[in-house]
């Protein structure tokens, strides 16, 4: 349009010597924006522990494998060289707790000293099962397969058949042992000889107790016939009293004798027959070849004592097997 003058921009005075700058439009601060806040990543420290953990969790159970097997290389080892002894047949078990040696003896092995039943004796494996005679008559001797020893029970306090020609009993004159057809015996004339007729002999102790009796007798010559004492102690005792031709049970001592019971029985000359007794507590029961003569209960039974054997006036008497069981 007329008269309108173009505009120029007006510039400041400034005072001598200052440089005119001209002013450029100020722009707004920028602030500088945070990011939203996030969960910080672990530390490096606390990481690598963690593996060290796992690393030792896992390091001990190793460790533990490998002792137990230098463990097991080391008894398996020694059981190895494990030599079995004779008789015996061994090997290595394995268990937890390691390898150990087994071993089982051989069935009837002689010499393993393992004695076995119904396979090994005395006699044919001396090396396993010992003789256990112990040269006494008075017991029963045996070995024991459960106890691998040798048992040796008492049974009798006596036994004696004079084969050997010799014998304990202390007897006085007249007795003496003799030749009866092959076996020996104990024989008594029953007549006077030295001045002595009646001849007693004795046997056992007084404190014997308990116990039976049995020997075998024979008259001869004639039927004067014997006595037997049993629970024999001071005037104290029992005799069963054997002449002509009856039996007699009796109850005393040499000086009083009183009698408790007779039978007629029908002895005969040079033939031999069996006398047992037998005492519990107060019953006494008396036998002849197994055949019962006396059933006698005492009220004051005498309970202990020893034995004696005697001859009446000429009689002629053998004796032989002579056993006293407890």
């Amino acid at each position: 349009m007329e008269g309108d003058t173009p505009q120029v921009p007006v510039t400041q005075k400034v005072q001598p010597g200052v440089k005119e700058v001209p002013q450029t439009p100020q722009q707004p601060p920028i602030v500088p924006q945070t990011p939203p806040e996030s969960t910080p990543p672990p530390k490096p420290e606390k990481r690598l522990k963690t593996k060290k953990g796992v690393l030792f969790l896992i390091f001990i159970p190793v460790l533990i494998l490998i002792a137990y097997g230098i463990f097991i290389a080391t008894t398996y080892w020694n059981c190895s060289k494990t030599t079995p002894q004779a008789c015996e047949m061994g090997k290595c078990g394995f268990s937890p707790s390691g390898f150990s040696f087994v071993s089982d003896m051989k069935d009837n092995c002689c010499g393993n000293t393992l004695c076995e039943e119904d396979y090994e004796t005395s006699s044919d494996c001396p090396e396993d099962c010992p003789s256990c005679d112990d040269n006494s008559k008075l017991t029963v001797d045996s070995f024991s397969y459960q106890t691998q020893k040798c048992e040796n029970i008492a049974t009798h306090y006596f036994i004696e058949d004079f084969e050997e020609g010799k014998t304990s009993i202390d007897k006085k004159v007249n007795w003496k042992i003799m030749d009866d057809q092959g076996n020996k015996v104990l024989d008594c004339p029953g007549k006077e000889i030295g001045g002595v007729q009646n001849d007693w002999g004795n046997f056992g102790y007084a404190d014997w107790t308990n116990y039976k009796s049995e020997l075998r007798f024979k008259l001869v010559e004639n039927l004067e016939g014997f006595g037997f004492h049993f629970f024999s102690k001071e005037d104290q005792g029992y005799i069963v009293d054997i002449r002509e031709r009856k039996i007699t049970l009796k109850k005393g001592g040499q000086q009083s004798r009183v009698e408790v019971s007779l039978e007629p029985f029908d002895f005969k000359l040079d033939e031999w027959y069996v006398l047992k007794t037998e005492k519990t507590e107060n019953n006494i029961n008396i036998y002849i070849d197994d055949t019962q003569v006396f059933e006698y209960k005492d009220s004051q039974p005498v309970n202990t004592g020893q034995l004696r054997i005697e001859t009446f006036g000429d009689g002629h008497v053998r004796l032989d097997d002579i056993s006293i069981k407890k």
